[in-house]
C-alpha cells in the first residue's frame, strides 16, 4: 500500500491491483486505450523486467493479455485502427508489437522519457515493449481522434511527463479513462500523492487532477481508474457489460 500512499495507516499491507485496458467502438474505427502487459509476464516476468519483477510480485494469468482479451469479444488485432497509450510503462505498453497496422498516439514528451528514463523509473520502462516500427503520432496537447468530440485525448502529466488520459463521450454518460494520472479515487480527492518513485512531478500531477475534475464536472463524466483497488462491483467488464 505504501506505493499508493507512503503515509497510509496500512502502508505495509500487500495489495493486489488490477490493470485495465479499454476498447472504444466508434463508427469510424476501433480505439484501444492502453495495451496491458506483454504475454511473457504470464510465464516469466523476469524475462521482461529483470529483478524489478520481484519488487512488484507481478502475476499475469493466462489470457490476461490484450490479444486474448480482444479475442473474447470477437475482435482481432487487425481490427484496431487506433491505439492511444496513456504512457509507456510495462503494464500499459506491453501489447504494442501486436498492432503493426494501427496508429499509435502518445504525447510528445513520453517517447524520449521512455527511451532514457531517470533512475527512479528505469525499472518500469521495458524498451522492447515500445521499440517497434509502428506509426507513432506524437501529440502536442489535446487531440480529437475522430474530429467529432467523442474520443478526446488530453495531457495529464505528473506520473510521467507525457502521460495522457481520454474523454469518451458515449450516448449515455461520458467516461474519462484516467490511466495512471491517479491510482485511487479517494487519494486523488484528498490530494494524497503516491510514492516518489511513481511521480515525475508532484505539481504537474496535482494540476492534472484539477483538470480531470474540471472535465468530470463539465461533462458529468464517470472516472475509470486503471488500478482501482475497489473495481469489483464498480466496474463494467466486457463481454458481460459495456459502457454505452
Amino acid at each position: 500500500m505504501s506505493a499508493f500512499d507512503p503515509f497510509d495507516e496500512n502502508l505495509a499491507e500487500i495489495i493486489n491491483i488490477p490493470y485495465f485496458f479499454y476498447l472504444v467502438d466508434h463508427p469510424e474505427g476501433r480505439v484501444l486505450f492502453d495495451s496491458g502487459a506483454h504475454p511473457a509476464f504470464i510465464t516469466d516476468p523476469r524475462s521482461r523486467l529483470g529483478d524489478a519483477a520481484g519488487q512488484w510480485q507481478i502475476e499475469v494469468r493466462q489470457n490476461d493479455d490484450v490479444v486474448s482479451q480482444l479475442a473474447t469479444l470477437g475482435v482481432s488485432t487487425s481490427d484496431i485502427s487506433h491505439v492511444a497509450l496513456s504512457h509507456l510503462h510495462y503494464d500499459h505498453a506491453g501489447g504494442v508489437e501486436f498492432f503493426p497496422e494501427a496508429t499509435f498516439y502518445v504525447q510528445r514528451e513520453e517517447l524520449p522519457f521512455a527511451y532514457w528514463p531517470p533512475v527512479y523509473q528505469r525499472g518500469v520502462y521495458v524498451r522492447k515493449d515500445f521499440d517497434h516500427p509502428v506509426a507513432w503520432k506524437e501529440l502536442r496537447g489535446r487531440y480529437d481522434v475522430f474530429g467529432d468530440g467523442s474520443v478526446v485525448l488530453f495531457p495529464t502529466p505528473g506520473h510521467t511527463p507525457g502521460h495522457q488520459s481520454m474523454l469518451v463521450r458515449l450516448d449515455g454518460r461520458p467516461v474519462i479513462l484516467i490511466g495512471d494520472a491517479a491510482y485511487l479515487p479517494g487519494k486523488m480527492r484528498d490530494r494524497i500523492l503516491p510514492a516518489a518513485s511513481l511521480v515525475w512531478s508532484p505539481d504537474a500531477m496535482v494540476h492534472s487532477w484539477e483538470e480531470i475534475e474540471d472535465l468530470e464536472r463539465q461533462h458529468d463524466a464517470e472516472l475509470l481508474f486503471t488500478h482501482n483497488l475497489h473495481w469489483e462491483g464498480n466496474t463494467k467488464i466486457a463481454p458481460d457489460e459495456w459502457y454505452e
